[in-house]
Parts: structure tokens; C-alpha cells; sequence
């Protein structure tokens, strides 16, 4: 599946830039932002299909991201990763509205299905 815009935001550079190359040989076209309120911001521009948050973040973090994008009612579909797994976030951040919850670092090829299945999600919600 071409043309699926993801957006990475987490204030680890060198995680995103790494990532950020590895999505874009697999064909997505990726942009970067290093804080939740950035990230945001792009978000409610519009075209992002699928979002990778950190969870921890210094100011917004990904919990809250997650939260003004549901509270927007912005179909952007959301995967919240983290280095630090905690089961009452993920049970909270999945009852949110978080299309998956994933542990740092997680396999890229598994990560590009779901990708995939996400943006394949938010396009037929889209499109109803």
C-alpha cells in the first residue's frame, strides 16, 4: 500500500531518524516532529493517515496527543510506543482510541502491517 502519510513524533532524534528511513525504503512518506504539541499541530492540518506517539514525552505527551486527537474527532489513526510498558496504559490508551500500543523497539516488519492495516481502517472510516 503506497501514498500512506505517517507522521513520527517522540523527542528521541536519533529513534525517529532511524525509523523515519526505514518506513520511507518501505514506501511511506514520513515526516518528524519532536514534541507532542508540534505533533499536533500537524495532525489538525489534515493528510497524516496513521501517527506513531511516544508515550513519554517532556510537555504533551502521547497520552494526551491521543486525547485532543479523539477529543477533534480527527480520523488520523494512532500507535503509541514506549519504552517503558505499563498494562494500565495500554488498556487506557486502547479504550481511548489508540489503534495499538507497542513496546520500543518493535520489529519494522510487523510495524509496517500495522501501519498499513491502520491507514486501511481510517480510509474506510473516511470514506462512510
Amino acid at each position: 500500500m503506497k501514498d500512506i502519510k505517517v507522521l513520527l513524533v517522540d523527542d528521541e532524534m536519533a529513534f525517529t531518524a532511524s525509523l523515519s528511513r526505514l518506513l520511507a525504503r518501505r514506501g511511506f512518506d514520513v515526516e518528524i516532529s519532536s514534541d507532542g504539541l508540534s505533533g499536533l499541530a500537524r495532525i489538525v492540518q489534515g493528510g497524516v493517515d496513521v501517527v506513531i506517539l511516544d508515550v513519554k514525552m517532556p510537555g504533551m505527551n502521547g497520552i494526551q496527543v491521543l486525547s485532543e486527537i479523539r477529543r477533534l474527532s480527527l480520523p488520523t489513526r494512532v500507535i503509541l510506543m514506549t519504552g517503558h510498558f505499563s498494562l494500565p496504559d495500554e488498556e487506557n490508551t486502547l479504550k481511548s482510541g489508540a489503534f495499538a500500543y507497542l513496546l520500543k523497539p518493535y520489529p519494522v516488519l510487523k510495524l509496517v502491517e500495522l501501519i498499513e492495516r491502520a491507514a486501511t481502517r481510517k480510509m474506510s472510516v473516511s470514506e462512510s
